[in-house]
């Protein structure tokens, strides 16, 4: 009887792409790698799209592969580890191998055409998991037993666990920028705490951890303070497992440029809040609207920014989506008839549980109640704006 179950094989064939971890020279973990995986029989899993130079050159040096396959919705899967086998496009073994995988080239539109080589995997272990998380590495007597006295010819050097890190969140209810690491964390399902404060009497406490007086920080380990919600959110991806960054350095950084663009996008529902007359308010709309036109030409099929994966620009659009949401259910500002990609992209993001639990539970009356203290436009066609407290001065 195979280890690969009925369940196993199902999921893979749903979702085809797996967390892929291997082993660098110097024994730490390389997590970022994804790719396109198929089931070859009852005890191997075909990798068939790799993305990062690193795999080859790790398999080359150590055996040892782990496969982490989730579900993107419950967040649970399956890990798979055990011994893999590169091999490389233009020899004997791959012409031997191909009459066994050739649907799965033509699945993948032409990969036969692109790729160097694949990875087999003899699935040795497969456990049950909550979320991609790796400590891969199979035993020297397990190895021996797969490839035989090959296996006297290749460095075997061991994964060593990541070490848990201590996160600690300091923002205030409302920030925007603070959510985006929030879902980040609850994305990778991370633990962490959020601590609070009130930036209209912040506490000494604060003021001596913030260089700039400023939230979001995070405190990693009790004592490292750091500053501005993009680079705490890239800092929490790589001390934590299952990349939200893509590994290919240039679409990483245009992803950086995106989520730069992002926060444009941010302001600008700040800026509807604080209009102080309809034509400023209008103004403001507009602007976002061409904004949004941009994303409309540059979003793919989706579900998410970069095609199936989540990534740390959905991260840092769902806050903006989220007020642009509630600003939209006073006053129309958002036309999903004109951008349906983007409409697509926004109900899929707020439909997430890690967007859904980044904010308090009374998230939407405090939204509303800073939107009438700001005393723009748009705080007068709130709901019983006649019968509210007025409020002395605007407030920002």
């Amino acid at each position: 009887m195979g280890i690969l179950t009925d369940e196993m094989k199902q999921l893979i064939g749903q979702h085809r792409l797996g967390f892929v971890a291997t082993v660098d020279r110097d024994g730490t973990p390389n997590l970022s790698p994804k790719g396109t995986i198929a089931v070859l029989d009852d005890n191997h899993i075909l990798f068939g799209e790799i993305r990062s130079s690193n795999t080859v050159s790790n398999l080359q040096r150590n055996l040892s592969l782990e496969i982490n396959v989730v579900n993107p919705l419950s967040r649970k899967g399956f890990r798979f580890k055990g011994a893999a086998q590169y091999i490389k496009r233009d020899s004997p073994a791959f012409d031997k191998l191909y009459p066994k995988i050739h649907q799965h080239f033509e699945q993948w539109g032409g990969l036969k055409e692109r790729v160097r080589g694949v990875v087999v995997l003899k699935v040795q272990r497969a456990l049950s998991i909550t979320s991609p998380a790796y400590d891969i590495g199979v035993s020297e007597e397990a190895l021996l037993r797969h490839f035989g006295d090959h296996f006297q010819d290749i460095v075997h050097e061991k994964l060593t666990e990541l070490t848990a890190v201590d996160f600690e969140l300091v923002s205030f209810k409302l920030c925007p920028f603070v959510q985006r690491s929030v879902i980040t964390l609850l994305q990778k399902q991370v633990k962490f705490r959020i601590r609070y404060v009130d930036l209209s009497a912040p506490p000494d406490w604060f003021l001596s951890l913030s260089p700039t007086k400023k939230v979001p920080l995070m405190v990693v380990d009790g004592d490292k303070v750091i500053f501005e919600s993009a680079v705490i959110n890239e800092l929490i991806d790589e001390l934590t497992p299952a990349r939200l960054h893509p590994a290919d350095p240039i679409q990483r950084a245009r992803n950086r440029s995106w989520i730069e663009f992002g926060s444009n996008c941010l302001m600008d529902t700040l800026h509807m809040t604080t209009a102080a007359t309809e034509e400023a308010f209008r103004n403001v709309v507009n602007a976002n609207k061409t904004k949004l036109e941009i994303l409309e030409a540059k979003l793919g099929d989706g579900p998410f920014f970069n095609g199936a994966d989540f990534s740390l620009v959905d991260a840092a659009y769902a806050p903006f989506f989220v007020r642009l949401g509630l600003i939209d259910h006073q006053l129309p500002v958002f036309d999903k008839e004109a951008l349906p990609k983007v409409a697509q992209w926004s109900d899929r993001l707020l439909a997430l549980p890690s967007v859904i639990n980044s904010v308090v539970p009374d998230f939407p009356e405090l939204y509303e109640d800073s939107i009438w203290k700001r005393q723009g436009y748009l705080a007068h066609v709130l709901p019983g704006a006649d019968k509210r407290i007025p409020v002395q001065g605007r407030r920002y």
